[in-house]
C-alpha cells in the first residue's frame, strides 16, 4: 500500500492507496512544532492495523521546515525511502515555469493529476491558505499561473489591521448586501474572492486557450464552487490523486 502525504500551510492530507484506489483518507492540522514521533502516534491511531501493510511512501510539501520531519518518519519509523516531490521528477507535463525550482509541489501534483484524468487544456484552481490557478495548454506544458490571499487570509489581515473588525468564521453568504458588521466582512472577503477568480478565468479563456476545462480542488474549493460562472469539475481527492501518479511515474 502506498502511503501519500500532502503537507500544506494549514493541513496536512494524508491518503492510503491499494493501486488507484483510495482506501483511507485524513486531514490533519499542520504543527510546526510537532516532531518525528508525535506524528507517527498520530499515524499509529490513523492507521490501526494498517500501519504494517504500507510498503511505499510519497510525499509534496509547501513547508520546507518539515520536509526533514516527514523524512525522517518514513526511513526511521516505515523503514522506507519516501519520494519527495519536486520539478526534476519524472511527470506526465513540460514544465515552462521560468524557475521551476519555485513551483510549488501542490501546483506540480495537481496539475500533473488534472492532465492525466481530464486532459488539458485546463485551469486548475486550488482553495487553500493560499489560492492557486494553474494553466496547462493543450500539449501538456505547464506555464504557471496565479497565487491569491486566500480567505481565511484575508479575514485575519483584516482583523490585524483595523482597531474594530472583529474576526469572523468564513460562511457562504445568502445575499451580497449584508445589514451588519460582521456579515459585511463574511460577504466582502466571500465576494472579493469569487468575483477575483471568474474574473481570472476570464481572462485566461479570453487569453489563451478557450477550451480549457476548469477544475476545482482544495480544503475549500465547496465553499465557493456553486458561484464560479463556468461550468467546472469539483475533485476534492486531486492532489492525493496526483501524488498516486507521480509516484507510479517514478517508483523502482
Amino acid at each position: 500500500m502506498l502511503f501519500a502525504i500532502d503537507i500544506g500551510n494549514t493541513n496536512i492530507v494524508l491518503g492510503l492507496f491499494k493501486g488507484d484506489n483510495i482506501l483511507k483518507k485524513w486531514r490533519i492540522a499542520t504543527d510546526l512544532r510537532k516532531t518525528a514521533d508525535e506524528y507517527f502516534i498520530i499515524f499509529e491511531n490513523l492507521l490501526k492495523d494498517l500501519l504494517e501493510k504500507i510498503d511505499s511512501a510519497i510525499f509534496s510539501s509547501v513547508v520546507p521546515e518539515l520536509d526533514f520531519v516527514f523524512n525522517d518518519i518514513f526511513l526511521k519509523k516505515f523503514n522506507l525511502k519516501p519520494i519527495i516531490v519536486n520539478y526534476n521528477l519524472k511527470l506526465n507535463i513540460k514544465l515552462r515555469y521560468r524557475n521551476p525550482a519555485e513551483i510549488g509541489a501542490d501546483r506540480i501534483v495537481n496539475a500533473v493529476a488534472a492532465s492525466e484524468i481530464y486532459k488539458p487544456p485546463l485551469i486548475i484552481i486550488d482553495f487553500g491558505t493560499a489560492n492557486t490557478v494553474c494553466f496547462v495548454d493543450k500539449d501538456y506544458n505547464y506555464y504557471g499561473g496565479l497565487i491569491l490571499p486566500g480567505i481565511n487570509i484575508l479575514r485575519d489581515t483584516l482583523h490585524r489591521w483595523t482597531a474594530k473588525l472583529p474576526k469572523v468564521s468564513v460562511i457562504k453568504p445568502d445575499s451580497i448586501i449584508a445589514d451588519n458588521t460582521v456579515g459585511a466582512i463574511q460577504n466582502g472577503i466571500y465576494y472579493q474572492t469569487v468575483g477575483g477568480i471568474n474574473y481570472i478565468i476570464d481572462l485566461i479563456l479570453k487569453n489563451y486557450e478557450k477550451s480549457s476545462k476548469i477544475i476545482l480542488t482544495g480544503g475549500l474549493a465547496n465553499l465557493f464552487k456553486d458561484d464560479i460562472d463556468y461550468d467546472v469539475i469539483f475533485d476534492p481527492d486531486l492532489t492525493l490523486k496526483g501524488l498516486n501518479i507521480i509516484y507510479k511515474l517514478n517508483k523502482g
